[in-house]
């Protein structure tokens, strides 16, 4: 870990304690990796023990979340296998009690498949002792969300050409509604290991802060106003442009002799009467949050939607035996709500609900940019006028400033065989990681010869058969003189262009 860390260095790390007793096979160890824009809001960690660590992170509005990374042993190592899972049933118990969203991955060294027969229809047998686990998180609500490429020929282990799931991804109630969609990334090409990770993906909205409610408490205000921007229509843009030009009566010369905070103020003032009495607008409480524009809110309750109905349809596939009347009704209201889905894009292409729920995932990360794009330029636009009007806010916000970095939206993989172009964010990130893990030296003396290359590299600069070494030897030969003078004079009195 401390060979993978120092090499990710816009990752910081988190990691238990080695078991360094005599009486186990392993001395195990697992660790966390977090984005270092993430791990600013890490408040504490813990190991409760080698094979279990917890990271806590704090973010505004009293969001909590804790994310656990446990390595269950294997069966042969019975004891240990045991006190590793009571303590992580007990841990989860007390997370649950403080309030906290929280995740528990890992490898769980458990076939989930093989318990979900016993679950559903041998209640009395999947209480017992050696499902306390399974039965813990199902009966408690978490959930793991079954990978969309879940497939016999792509699991998360392999070794001699067995095949199955161990490692998992478990989203507490509280976390669940936030998970969009999972995957099972195969790393047999890249890497030695026997594991596939497993991918989760959540919505962000969790993370973003809330509102302050110290100002409200002041004024004793229990709701405010919000305006609905997304339903501005253009004549009602124009209404509010006429209305706030018409409530801007002060001469501009007068205007111009005011003190900046006396501009703003009447600008301020005039604004709001314009857009109150135009702008389409609602009543709110204090706890409100405007998180995302509402085609994007809808657009992630569709998709959310669709991957959940996608997992009942792989459990009733996978488990017939489970289906009961309740079922019907249940499927009654999703064909309807699935009609209007299919009826609000409109797509003739979407032939199936795998093909739609695709789509849909890329239409919301497309829609996801560009919110994201105009909320940087909204806070571009903040910061220039800040050092027009306000100029302790454009300080605050200067100081505030964190590392930027450029962001890869595509990597092309030029394989002899198999070329690849990968635009998902987290295949590019692997990619590149792999590629200068294993490709770029590390070292930046230059090799001593070519057969010292990696064997790609051999290869490419190895002498061609059919291209004779001889026509090298003219390059040592001393150059003519013409007209008293080397050739090559009058290039050295041409200026040099520099690129800025």
């Amino acid at each position: 870990m401390k060979f993978l860390s120092k090499r990710l260095s816009n990752y910081t790390v988190f990691s238990s304690n080695l078991d360094t007793s005599k009486q186990i096979l392993s001395s195990g160890g697992v660790s966390l990796f977090i984005e270092n824009s993430l791990a600013s809001h890490v408040q504490d960690f813990k190991s409760h023990s080698s094979r279990l660590l917890s990271v806590d992170l704090y973010f505004k509005g009293n969001v909590k979340l804790r994310i656990f990374v446990i390595y269950i042993p294997p069966p042969a190592e019975s004891v240990l296998r045991s006190d590793t899972i009571d303590l992580l049933i007990q841990q989860l118990t007390l997370t649950k009690q403080a309030g906290f969203y929280h995740a528990v991955c890992g490898d769980f060294n458990m076939h989930l498949d093989k318990y979900y027969p016993i679950y559903f229809n041998q209640p009395q047998i999947a209480s017992k002792h050696i499902h306390r686990l399974l039965f813990h998180l199902l009966s408690h609500g978490y959930e793991d969300f079954t990978p969309i490429n879940l497939s016999d020929s792509l699991g998360t282990f392999h070794r001699n050409d067995h095949i199955t799931r161990v490692d998992y991804v478990w989203s507490c109630p509280l976390l669940k509604g936030f998970a969009l969609t999972a995957c099972i990334f195969n790393a047999q090409d890249i890497c030695t290991s026997d594991h596939n990770p497993v991918i989760t993906y959540y919505d962000m909205s969790l993370l973003y802060a809330s509102t302050k409610l110290a100002r409200a408490r002041q004024l004793k205000r229990q709701t405010r106003c919000v305006f609905k921007f997304d339903s501005v229509t253009d004549i009602q843009w124009t209404e509010f442009a006429d209305k706030a030009d018409a409530l801007c009566d002060v001469l501009p010369s007068t205007f111009s002799s005011w003190h900046i905070n006396q501009m703003c103020k009447y600008l301020q003032s005039r604004i709001l009467k314009a857009a109150n009495a135009t702008l389409p607008s609602s009543i709110v409480g204090n706890n409100y949050t405007s998180k995302v524009p509402k085609d994007l809110e809808i657009l992630t309750q569709h998709y959310r939607f669709l991957n959940r109905l996608m997992h009942s349809i792989r459990l009733l596939r996978k488990y017939p035996s489970t289906y009961s009347v309740a079922h019907e009704h249940k499927w009654s209201i999703h064909l309807h709500r699935l009609q209007n889905i299919l009826q609000l894009y409109k797509k003739s292409l979407l032939d199936d609900l795998s093909n739609l729920s695709k789509s849909l995932r890329g239409f919301h990360l497309l829609q996801e940019k560009e919110f994201h794009d105009s909320s940087i330029r909204a806070h571009l636009d903040d910061r220039n006028n800040n050092f027009e009007t306000d100029l302790s806010s454009f300080i605050d916000s200067a100081l505030s400033r964190t590392r930027r970095r450029i962001t890869l939206d595509r990597v092309f993989i030029d394989h002899p065989t198999q070329p690849q172009l990968l635009t998902d964010p987290k295949d590019v990130d692997d990619a590149v990681v792999n590629h200068f893990q294993n490709f770029v030296p590390i070292k930046s003396t230059p090799p001593v010869s070519i057969d010292t290359l990696p064997d790609r590299w051999f290869s490419a600069y190895q002498p061609m058969d059919d291209v004779s070494s001889s026509i090298y030897d003219s390059l040592m030969n001393s150059l003519p003189l013409m007209n008293g003078y080397p050739p090559f004079l009058p290039l050295l009195t041409v200026k040099p262009l520099v690129l800025p």
